[in-house]
């Protein structure tokens, strides 16, 4: 079910990826377009660079706003995960050892030894 999910998370990415490029790009060479037939001037070129400029910004900082995000639920999931690992008892960090109940220390052996 994850893969779906990726999948999807992907597909949505390029998506909004693309919209966040085009959409100043084109209100730069619209904007630019208008005021050069409304006044004469040529301003077309300025805007259409200040759309790029505008357009990989948002680009930028819309892929450092989802790497942050992925990062952030890698973090969560290792946490969730050695949280139900401690739990589960796999881990016995925090646990303290068991006496063995086979195994005697030489000094208990050597005090039976010595009463006897």
């Amino acid at each position: 079910m994850k893969y779906k999910k990726s999948v999807y998370r992907s597909l949505a990415m390029v998506t909004q990826l693309g919209f966040c490029v085009l959409t100043p790009v084109f209100l730069g060479i619209f904007a630019g377009s208008y005021l050069d037939s409304r006044y004469g001037t040529h301003l077309t070129l300025v805007f259409l660079i200040l759309g790029v400029l505008g357009g990989g910004r948002g680009a930028y900082a819309m892929a450092k706003r989802l790497i942050d995000q992925d990062a952030k639920e890698a973090r969560i999931e290792k946490e969730e995960h050695w949280k139900k690992a401690l739990s589960d008892g796999e881990g016995g960090v925090d646990r303290p050892k068991t006496k063995s109940r086979i195994f005697k220390p030489e000094s208990e052996h050597n005090q039976k030894g010595e009463m006897s």
